[in-house]
Order: C-alpha cells, then sequence, then structure tokens
C-alpha cells in the first residue's frame, strides 16, 4: 500500500484552525473567497494518524516547482493572489467591491501586520510538518518531500528582526508561480528616496525591485504611486554581458553560436513590457510603464539614494501588488526562454 504523504499534507491544511492575525485587537482567520463562502469541516485526522503510525512502505509521489508555492500558500492558510491576502488584511474581507477599492484608493498597510500573519499562520502547520516527519516510516525517499518543504516555509518567513524590505521580498517570493527559485534568480525589494515632482521642494519614497534572470541580464523596477493613485513604472535593463550585445548587434554569430536569449532579447522584453501593460489593465490600475535598456552591468551608484525602512513602516498595497505582477512577468519570461534553450540544445547541429 502506498500513502500520498502530500494529500494527507493537503488534508492538514483544510483541517488546520487558521492561526489568528492580530489587528487592533482583533483576530480574524484568512480564507479565500471561496473558502469563506464554503466553511465545511472534515473530520479526517482520526484517520490520518491512523495511517501513518502503520509500518508500511511509502514512497512519495513527485511535485514540481509549481505545485510546491501552491503547497506552501495552502500550509500558511494564505489566498491564492495577493490582492485578496491585501483585502483581508486592510478590510477584513475578500470581494470584489474591496479588491476594486483596494486598487483604487491611496490606502496603506504596516508591513508589521503582513511579518505577523506569516509567522502566526506558519506556526501550527510548521508543527504538524514537524509532526509528520517524525512519524514517517524509515527511509530518505520518505522524508525528503517533507524536509524540502520545511526548508522553504523557513526560507519564506520573515526573521524576526526582519527589515520592511524583507518582509515585502519575502511576500513576493511566497507568490510567484513557483518555489524555489531556479539558481540564478533573485529577487530583493529596496526603497529609494527621490525628489516628488508633484511637490516642490518635496520627496518621495519609491518602491524598487532588483531582479535577477538567467537570460536576460538584471532588472531595476522604480514604482512611484502618485497622488491620484496612478502609477509610474520605470523599468530599467542591465546587459550581462557588453560582448554578447555587440555581437549580437553585428550579427557575427549563427543559429548554432548566438544563445536564444541574445538573439532574441529585444523581442522579449517587448513582449515583457506588453505583458505588463495588459496586466495592470486587466487589474484597473492605471499605470505608465518606460522601459529602459543599459549596457551596464549595474545601476550607477550616483543613482541610488537607498534608505532603510522600518518594519512599522506603512506602504502601499498598489505598489507591492504591482511589483509582485511584474516579477511574476519578468521570470516566467526567463523561464521560458530557458526551456527553449534547452530544446534548442537538443536539436542535432548540422555538420
Amino acid at each position: 500500500m502506498k500513502i500520498d504523504y502530500l494529500q494527507i499534507i493537503n488534508n492538514f491544511v483544510k483541517n488546520t484552525k487558521t492561526s489568528s492575525v492580530a489587528a487592533e485587537g482583533i483576530n480574524e482567520t484568512i480564507k479565500t473567497a471561496s473558502e469563506a463562502k464554503n466553511m465545511q469541516q472534515t473530520n479526517t485526522s482520526a484517520s490520518q494518524n491512523t495511517v501513518l503510525n502503520q509500518n508500511i512502505d511509502v514512497r512519495f509521489n513527485a511535485i514540481n516547482r509549481m505545485e510546491q508555492a501552491k503547497l506552501i500558500k495552502e500550509l500558511l492558510n494564505l489566498p491564492k493572489d495577493i490582492e485578496e491576502l491585501f483585502s483581508f488584511l486592510m478590510y477584513k474581507n475578500i470581494s470584489a467591491e474591496t479588491l476594486e477599492t483596494l486598487l483604487k484608493q491611496n490606502q496603506k498597510l504596516n508591513t508589521a501586520l503582513i511579518k505577523q500573519t506569516l509567522e502566526e499562520n506558519s506556526k501550527e502547520s510548521l508543527n504538524k510538518l514537524l509532526k509528520l516527519f517524525q512519524q514517517a516510516p524509515g527511509g530518505t525517499q520518505n522524508t525528503e518531500q517533507i524536509k524540502e518543504i520545511l526548508t522553504l516555509l523557513s526560507q519564506v518567513i520573515p526573521k524576526k528582526d526582519a527589515s520592511a524590505q524583507e518582509i515585502l521580498t519575502n511576500l513576493t517570493l511566497l507568490y510567484l508561480p513557483w518555489l524555489p527559485l531556479s539558481e540564478k534568480q533573485d529577487i530583493e525589494i529596496r526603497f529609494e528616496k527621490r525628489e516628488s515632482k508633484e511637490e516642490e521642494e518635496s520627496e518621495q519614497t519609491v518602491l524598487v525591485i532588483y531582479i535577477t534572470t538567467i537570460n536576460l541580464g538584471r532588472f531595476k523596477i522604480s514604482i512611484i504611486l502618485n497622488k491620484d493613485c496612478s502609477v509610474k513604472i520605470e523599468i530599467e535593463c542591465f546587459e550581462t554581458e557588453k560582448a554578447d550585445c555587440e555581437l549580437r548587434l553585428k550579427g557575427r554569430l549563427d543559429r548554432h553560436e548566438t544563445p536564444l536569449r541574445a538573439s532574441n532579447q529585444a523581442e522579449y522584453l517587448e513582449k515583457i513590457l506588453k505583458g505588463i501593460n495588459e496586466q495592470t489593465r486587466k487589474d484597473k490600475i492605471n499605470a505608465k510603464t518606460e522601459l529602459f535598456i543599459s549596457q551596464q552591468k549595474e545601476p550607477s551608484e550616483e543613482s541610488k539614494r537607498e534608505v532603510i525602512i522600518s518594519p512599522a513602516k506603512d506602504v502601499s498595497p498598489v505598489l507591492v501588488i504591482t511589483a509582485q505582477k511584474i516579477t511574476k512577468i519578468i521570470l516566467e519570461t526567463d523561464e521560458k526562454i530557458s526551456l527553449l534553450e534547452r530544446r534548442q540544445e537538443m536539436v542535432p547541429k548540422e555538420n
């Protein structure tokens, strides 16, 4: 008899009483919209414990990175989409009306509440996973997947002394399509101070997300929220290899010598820009997007005025939601290029 431990973990999640989310002394439970409508409880814990105690051969069904990302959110009792999470944290409700209000009003949320939510919602799930790990029958194959899930959870839960930047970086990771990221991929959220163009002698804090890709270089995305809740998005793409760029422009490399990312980089950047514009329209975010391509490897130090934001800092959900959507589009494009390159490598070369 074989047992699907991942199904057992999912059943644990469904039967777990969600940890409390403290906000101004009010304890609430995070649920997705569908879960809120269907508050049905099952009583399978007893049978699960019986199964776990059986001394039989158990093997995991392998899951991919997309399934892992979905499972992590379920373990943390988080809604499917990041805007649903912000809707609940701000309005204690998830509905079409609150989601629309969220993106149209210039409201802010304390990042400490996000951290507290992730911490509290992780405690019970971590305890159950540890118990599951301890009760699993012997054999490395039986426990490797649980160990990997525990590792992923530890990576996405903010540390005790996490800054607002780290909290929002972890939150963005949680809402990417897969976990973990590929080895050479990375994201990091920061904040910069800039002179406000809306008010004289005034500064504004800009949310900046750095995205490192395998195939398209490094991106710096600056997201600026205006007073009317419109968003300005500045996308800077930094070349990873200047030599490849020059060779590509001069057309010196043939089909088998040119990396797919080099021969089609301009096309992929155009697709990214189109994808971002389509996503912001779909989300009804009033956004203006600009794309810059630089042959520098990194942003110049002179152009950076980074500031450290305390965990108690209030941030606009619109900025974070926009950053998450852009990150998703860029990394999905990066993954597609890697897949196409692997397929290209499998094609026999002509002699």
